[in-house]
């Protein structure tokens, strides 16, 4: 029935000369048939759900969001056709505001590129009417304040205030809100009934500068941190997405001054340990990207010296933690699901790359991980992780080289590379497959710099290592290894 009047509408609208403009009643007819046409592709729930279970208010948003998006194509051109047809410029109802706010990023944009390309335009427009609100106002003081402020108040972090600002002290009195259900359409309107909110908030976060996130970031605050930390896993996940952009915006003064550094190392950390089997393999995976790109931003914003110096930075004590909490102990809860592992080396090049050489601390750790990854029989099988793992030694190699030389590294370092090449040569489709050409050649630049490494040992006096005659013996065993080590 939507579909059939956004598409009556549409025909009567690009119909120009059947239309005759009324210049003295044009503009509230506008708005009106605006505000109608929004109504039928705006996901916004009208009835009651007070008696509804969470797990049908979840069904019944899925499914509006996804009836909407099918419409919305039809919808947002007839605006765009309405629009077309005024003899001046018209200020639209907040109300479809709000819709095309919801329409101008691909992920919720279910008529695609050409959607999106239509609802900037049309809500960039507004922005230019004469005594109508700029777009920092319409932000600020519409979006953050009028419209999500209202809908998150139920569902705010007891980590901070009302105003946006760390919590120093938290009330043991459970208050009326938190008497409520955790999940209901009263306390979070903005997942079950109103499901503009959340591309809302993306929108704020991709249209504010930083000038404008450094004045007004309490509004932000609340409805990002809420975001984060809810149970469902796409929302949970587009909460981080939208935080680390956030972040990546927000003055590095601000965040330490204001205690908020803390506040969102303690709500994206908990996201690290989503690992199966409590949850599913697919969902861990789509949360834990997210989760460490926005603790990585956060780790760069640290202060790079401490009152011991760079060593004691925290800085490097946060990258620690990534580290520690995050790879290493992932990898012991989750290493037997391949993907969670390849995810885990990815991030691992990652947090090497940030450390440099403070990073020779987790030596112990970290090359048998690595090893053991590398030298499983079966892990041509699963070629990404293993692609990932042989990126994470070479970051090893980068950043620990001072203490690998002479150490109980270098040879485990060196049996990783041998197996993990021997493993390849065995596999049926090594010869002719170019994933484990691909591989292979990156065993090789690891065998290389690994060799480079070696002869820093002792500065080219008799402490150097020459990798080739180091390995000679084997080489000699298995013929097949003199490419891995080539002697120049």
């Amino acid at each position: 029935m939507a579909r059939t009047q956004l598409l009556s509408v549409l025909t009567c609208l690009r119909c120009k000369g059947r239309i005759t403009p009324e210049p003295s009643t044009d503009h509230e007819a506008v708005k009106e048939l605006a505000l109608n046409i929004t109504k039928l592709i705006a996901p916004v729930v009208t009835q009651d759900q007070s008696e509804v279970s969470n797990q049908d208010l979840l069904k019944n948003s899925q499914a509006l969001v996804e009836q909407c998006q099918a419409n919305s194509g039809l919808g947002i051109a007839a605006l765009e056709a309405l629009m077309k047809q005024t003899t001046t410029a018209v200020r639209l109802e907040d109300e479809v505001l709000y819709t095309l706010v919801a329409y101008t990023e691909k992920p919720q944009t279910g008529g695609g590129r050409e959607t999106e390309a239509i609802a900037n335009p049309l809500l960039e427009q507004q922005f230019s009417i004469p005594d109508s609100s700029t777009k920092e106002q319409f932000l600020t003081e519409t979006v953050l304040q009028t419209y999500l402020r209202p809908l998150f108040s139920k569902s705010k972090p007891a980590s901070i205030t009302t105003s946006g600002r760390k919590a120093e002290y938290t009330d043991s009195a459970p208050s009326k809100a938190e008497s409520m259900p955790d999940e209901s359409a009263v306390t979070k309107p903005w997942k079950y009934t109103d499901m503009r909110a959340t591309p809302a908030v993306a929108w704020a976060v991709r249209e504010a500068d930083n000038q404008l996130i450094a004045k007004h970031w309490p509004l932000f605050i609340p409805v990002l941190l809420t975001l984060a930390d809810d149970a469902t896993t796409p929302i949970r996940r587009r909460g981080l997405l939208i935080l680390a952009d956030f972040l990546a915006k927000f003055p590095d003064k601000t965040l330490h001054g204001t205690g908020l550094a803390q506040v969102f190392e303690d709500a994206i950390f908990p996201t690290l340990s989503y690992l199966p089997s409590l949850t599913p393999e697919e969902e861990s995976v789509e949360l834990l990207v997210p989760a460490y790109d926005a603790l990585l931003i956060l780790a760069k914003k640290q202060p790079a010296v401490g009152k011991d110096g760079i060593a004691g930075a925290p800085k490097n004590g946060f990258l620690d933690r990534m580290l520690r909490e995050g790879v290493l102990g992932g990898y012991f809860h989750a290493k037997d699901h391949v993907r969670i592992v390849e995810v885990l080396c990815q991030q691992t090049v990652a947090i090497l790359d940030e450390m440099g050489v403070h990073a020779v601390k987790h030596l112990k750790d970290l090359v048998p991980m690595l090893s053991t990854i590398m030298t499983d029989p079966f892990a041509p099988v699963a070629p990404g992780t293993l692609f990932s793992a042989i990126k994470a030694l070479q970051a090893v190699l980068t950043n620990c080289w001072p203490r690998i030389p002479h150490s109980p590294w270098q040879d485990e370092i060196i049996n990783a590379l041998v197996l993990s090449w021997l493993h390849l040569a065995e596999h049926s489709h090594a010869a002719t497959d170019k994933t484990y050409a691909r591989l292979q050649q990156e065993l090789v630049t690891s065998s290389r710099a690994l060799a480079a490494v070696l002869k820093t040992a002792g500065d080219g006096t008799a402490g150097a290592v020459d990798l080739s005659l180091h390995v000679a013996p084997l080489v000699e065993k298995d013929p097949r290894l003199a490419a891995l080590f080539p002697s120049n």
